[in-house]
């Protein structure tokens, strides 16, 4: 060890060093100059769409509406169609409108919330059909009401088919396709996959989640040794008119209306078959999603209400152009003209804010609640709260640790309240919720930190890991946000504080289920933030997210680095220290360190491989824990 250090230190090596890492920064700017160039290239000139008349594709919810029309289409192009969905009698029915006309199909009953008939199902269809090469997963259900009146079953069944549904069968068939070193994986994502809409927070989870797991599963057989050739696609949708959206609205509906299920079907086939990473429908709307991110976020908030496009409730009675703004010409451009000069103010204020951030509010009359306080910065977070004359609230799983926590601030002269709950428990979370309020009062800042993070490739990954994983660090935000966010409204003041992690901004390798599940926490705050701000009571309930590297808590058991300066393991010290002054000046979002959100939002810009150069140039990750 002694002699590493020396060699380190040595001016031969740190030169050596130096001028390898200066080779390597000219080899990047060399390689994003002409992924540039070429992406430029490929947006006029789109790469060829390669034949897939030799392919066996499996496409699920394959009964009706996108699903049916994918399968219908692949038919034609002459590649053999294996449909699957729970309903059998519309299955069968895709089956034979394929047969009809000369096509080659198969069709399986399978319900896709089990693993075990997804994986019984796969079996039979490599025994009986063949390797499939082609996965889309496509099955997917909408509740469209809001958050406060979406019941547990509701909740979970949406996140069953629309994200642990893509694990088993990715685990099913991955297998295979990257042992013949051929195969594709598309899934369908969704506008409300890039930005958050009312009556919609936990499908924009779920559709958040949907781009986790593609960016991370992507950059993980990418660092393959392997190198397997096996391609990945996610897309886009705007609203399709298959009766998924039941009730919606549009200011513009010449330039925003529905997708037809015929076009949608017709645009993901060509992605899939160009090899194109994203693709929306319309094609534009990833552009501008791209766009806006780097505005402030109430100049996109603008965009959006001039637009005024959305989904009704759909458990209220149905109103006539409900949220839509009849106009004319005039009413347009005094909207329009408006929104500018709103865009140039937002525009100024946040430069200003660059400089100047806004006050930090004082906590002393709040009551904290934080989640996962026994241990890490959960616990951090309490004793800096206290500190701060905050009444603080320490929930955790662990009797021992919470009670530790709850003891030293009160040795401190702070004011704490402890209480065991499993917080993938919702009952425990709702009785631990009366508590609370009974003994302590209203929790007008609510931080949900819990959080687990199985580290290992994704066909390493149990039922039960990717399922818990899940369970504490998406489903447990619901049931605490369901329990405590009424109070808050009722006092018409609140904070809501969820831990997402960098991990929630780009993929990353042996953490396919984790990403997938920060990428969800984003989706979750970006439209309870929306459904919110649209309430008509314009409640005073502010949200922040945060984005932290690396902290050191244990939960990073095997990191690595290539440049450990620049990007250390933060201390949890400082993340609870910054999480809580961003909460404390009311930032929608929190980085740690502060430049990675900026970084992502930039390099976004620019064509996927961009970042991915990026990553390899930082070398930043974990080991597998296995």
């Amino acid at each position: 060890m002694p002699q590493q250090d020396e060699s380190s230190s040595n001016p031969a090596v740190m030169a050596y060093n130096a001028v390898l890492v200066l080779f390597d920064v000219l080899v990047f700017f060399g390689k994003s100059v002409y992924l540039v160039v070429r992406g430029l290239i490929e947006m006029v000139m789109l790469p060829p769409a390669r034949d897939v008349s030799g392919d066996i594709v499996l496409i699920t919810g394959a009964g009706h509406g996108m699903g049916k029309n994918l399968s219908l289409q692949y038919a034609t192009l002459g590649t053999t169609v294996v449909c699957v969905d729970v309903n059998e009698k519309t299955n069968q029915e895709t089956v034979a409108a394929i047969k009809a006309k000369g096509g080659k199909a198969f069709g399986y009953t399978c319900d896709v919330t089990s693993r075990q008939q997804v994986l019984d199902t796969c079996k039979k269809i490599r025994d009986q059909v063949g390797i499939v090469s082609i996965l889309i997963n496509n099955a997917g259900i909408m509740p469209t009401h809001s958050l406060l009146q979406q019941t547990e079953n509701e909740i979970r069944k949406t996140f069953d088919i629309n994200v642990l549904a893509h694990f088993w069968f990715i685990q099913a068939l991955l297998p295979d396709m990257v042992k013949q070193n051929r195969g594709h994986i598309v899934v369908l994502s969704s506008i409300a996959g890039m930005i958050g809409f009312k009556y919609l927070v936990p499908y924009c989870g779920t559709k958040f989640a949907v781009r986790g797991i593609m960016e991370a599963l992507s950059e993980e057989l990418r660092a393959d040794p392997a190198k397997p050739n096996v391609k990945f696609t996610t897309i886009y949708p705007y609203m399709v008119d298959t009766g998924l959206c039941k009730r919606p609205y549009t200011r513009f509906p010449s330039l925003l209306k529905m997708v037809k299920p015929d076009d949608a079907a017709a645009a993901i086939i060509d992605a899939q078959r160009r090899g194109l990473i994203e693709a929306s429908i319309p094609k534009y709307l990833l552009y501008l999603n791209t766009w806006f991110r780097n505005l402030p976020l109430r100049v996109g908030q603008e965009f959006g209400d001039l637009l005024d496009t959305g989904l009704q409730s759909d458990l209220q009675s149905a109103t006539p152009n409900a949220g839509v703004k009849m106009y004319n010409l005039v009413i347009l451009i005094i909207d329009i003209v408006a929104m500018l000069v709103r865009w140039i103010f937002y525009a100024l204020e946040s430069l200003y804010r660059l400089a100047v951030p806004p006050a930090a509010d004082t906590v002393h009359t709040d009551v904290v609640l934080i989640t996962g306080a026994g241990h890490g910065m959960g616990r951090c977070m309490a004793l800096q709260y206290a500190q701060l004359g905050a009444t603080v609230v320490c929930v955790d799983i662990n009797e021992k640790l919470n009670a530790d926590t709850v003891a030293t601030i009160r040795q401190q002269r702070g004011n704490a309240f402890g209480y065991v709950c499993d917080v993938t428990n919702r009952q425990q979370i709702t009785d631990t919720a009366k508590q609370v309020q009974q003994e302590v009062g209203t929790v007008t800042i609510l931080v949900n930190n819990a959080g687990i993070m199985p580290t290992h490739p994704l066909l390493q990954q149990t039922e039960g890991e990717i399922r818990k994983t899940f369970e504490i660090n998406v489903m447990a935000h619901f049931w605490l946000l369901q329990s405590y966010l009424p109070g808050m409204l009722e006092k018409n003041r609140g904070y809501i504080v969820a831990m997402s992690s960098v991990a929630g901004l780009c993929g990353l390798n042996n953490l396919v289920p984790y990403c997938g599940s920060k990428f969800a926490v984003r989706g979750i705050m970006e439209a309870l933030a929306e459904e919110l701000r649209q309430d008509a009571r314009r409640p005073n309930i502010k949200f922040t997210t945060v984005y932290p590297y690396m902290v050191d808590t244990g939960l990073c058991k095997r990191p690595h680095m290539r440049f450990p300066n620049v990007m250390r393991l933060v201390k949890p010290e400082e993340a609870a220290a910054a999480i809580i002054d961003g909460q404390r000046r009311g930032m929608v979002d929190v980085s740690i360190p502060a430049y990675l959100l900026y970084l992502n939002t930039i390099i976004r810009v620019f064509p996927l491989k961009v970042g991915t150069l990026l990553r390899d140039f930082l070398d930043s990750g974990v080991e597998s824990d296995l």
